[in-house]
């Protein structure tokens, strides 16, 4: 927990921020003042023009299980769409509509609880691959380990593959690596209530391990929560969500965050 002292100083640096950020933005409407009656034109409008938000795809098809937790899983993605130009969602009816088209200008692609053999289309699965390898960032939450079981690249790509689970539990969970926009807010550990994978090979050696199952000193390595370069792009993965209520856990919304703005570009997060 901060000290008060140091929340203090916080509020006190945030003051002084706010107090420069009045200084500038008066300066700059007398200039603007002054160039109005000098017979100068205002500032052009593409000056003051704000970047565009970073497009991410979000599917969440299943042709396998299908999560109750879907609707809340979309609302909580939907609270970092809330018009601050960072990063905008737009939700994809199926699979069919992952197409290069949709692709080209995206920043990101999430598969959303997503499972089973998706219609994904040859062509599809190329520039699907082809998006990520030149700079584009796929997200995966949940079941989408436990997805495309018989397109080996793309499960080489998320990095790992679902083989089963035990019954849902509340377990701890350690946070490794707190390096990184998704676990730089996280605790050292936290217990939470979901399902927690298994999957069919271990993932750390080919993925950097943010987060995993708190086994014991002895028991097996269950990563959880890792990112990954891809050629140019970015890969991240986290098995929670599950259950509805994982979806307004406040650790699982800063997971969620730091993936968005790293995966689409928005923020830099070490060397994954």
């Amino acid at each position: 927990m901060r000290s008060i002292a140091t929340k203090v100083g916080a509020a006190v640096g945030l003051m002084s921020v706010v107090g420069i950020t009045i200084v500038l933005l008066t300066g700059a409407l007398a200039g603007a003042t002054q160039r109005r009656h000098a017979g100068v034109d205002a500032v052009p409008r593409r000056d003051l023009a704000l970047p565009a938000p970073r497009r991410i795809l979000v599917l969440t098809e299943t042709r396998g299980y299908h999560h109750a937790s879907i609707p809340a899983a979309i609302a909580a993605l939907r609270q970092f769409d809330d018009g601050d130009r960072r990063v905008a969602l737009t939700f994809l009816a199926g699979a069919r509509e992952l197409t290069s088209a949709r692709l080209h200008g995206a920043a990101a692609v999430v598969f959303l609880l997503t499972s089973g053999e998706l219609p994904l289309s040859a062509a599809g699965k190329r520039a699907l691959l082809a998006f990520v390898r030149d700079g584009g960032g796929l997200v995966g939450f949940h079941s989408a380990t436990d997805t495309f079981h018989h397109w080996p690249a793309y499960l080489a790509l998320i990095g790992a593959e679902f083989s089963h689970h035990p019954r849902p539990s509340t377990q701890r969970v350690i946070v490794e690596d707190r390096h990184t926009p998704a676990t730089a807010a996280l605790p050292a550990s936290f217990q939470i209530h979901d399902e927690f994978y298994v999957f069919t090979h271990a993932p750390r050696p080919h993925v950097r391990v943010l987060a995993r199952l708190d086994t014991g000193p002895s028991g097996p390595d269950r990563p959880l929560v890792w990112c990954r370069r891809a050629g140019k792009g970015r890969v991240f993965y986290d098995a929670l969500g599950h259950f509805d209520t994982t979806w307004s856990d406040t650790r699982q919304l800063a997971i969620v965050a730091g993936a968005l703005d790293w995966a689409s570009g928005v923020v830099a997060g070490g060397d994954c």
